[in-house]
């Protein structure tokens, strides 16, 4: 397989609405090219498989596009989102054994921390990796295999978070150098900020 990552798949949750930002925000130009773009440049070659989950035909057209399976629906909830591309990973690569979460509206984020994620969880496989910058955490988070079923009962429009506050002593810290890459555009007030924060993207 011709994959960095042969046993990991990548589940990336686009299904947001933007209700603070006002429009899609997954579809705002960044750069040029959608915000969705970024994670889906980043996570390309590494793992073994990927999914989009996403509530937006835009979102499912632009994958489309580039030949990268998504799940198009209808369903309203997070833990909709997160039940929906775990189901799908579990029927499509049956051996995965982590499953990693990745948000689609963190535009900064680098490839150098996803595969530092990715290394850190492949050192141990039986506990739950996540990006920090010091004591304060963010996305992606990469969970094994065996909290599948636990991630398709979640509390009612909760996330994988929910798995790292009732087992925090599986949680291994794993750094990023600037705490911006964990910044999520959830408002326009955040793009302002992510305009001033450029030149550390490029």
């Amino acid at each position: 397989m011709n994959v960095k990552y042969s046993t990991i798949a990548c589940i990336i949750l686009a299904s947001g609405v933007g209700r603070r930002f006002g429009v899609n925000k997954l579809l705002t130009a960044i750069d040029g090219a959608p915000m969705l773009q970024h994670i889906l440049d980043i996570s390309q070659g590494l793992f073994a498989k990927r999914i989009v989950v996403t509530r937006h035909k835009e979102v499912a057209d632009i994958c489309a596009q580039q030949q990268i399976p998504c799940l198009l629906h209808d369903k309203p909830y997070l833990s909709d989102t997160v039940r929906l591309g775990t189901a799908y990973i579990e029927q499509h690569l049956p051996q995965a054994e982590g499953l990693l979460f990745a948000v689609a509206d963190q535009p900064l984020l680098q490839q150098a921390s996803l595969i530092r994620l990715t290394e850190s969880f492949l050192a141990q496989p039986q506990k739950i990796h996540r990006l920090y910058y010091e004591e304060t955490p963010g996305n992606p988070i990469i969970f094994p295999a065996k909290f599948a079923d636990e991630l398709q009962q979640l509390p009612q429009d909760k996330g994988g978070s929910v798995l790292t506050k009732k087992y925090p002593e599986l949680v291994v810290k794993v750094p990023v150098q600037d705490i911006n890459e964990l910044l999520d555009i959830d408002t326009q007030q955040d793009k302002i900020t992510l305009e001033r924060l450029r030149p550390y993207s490029e």
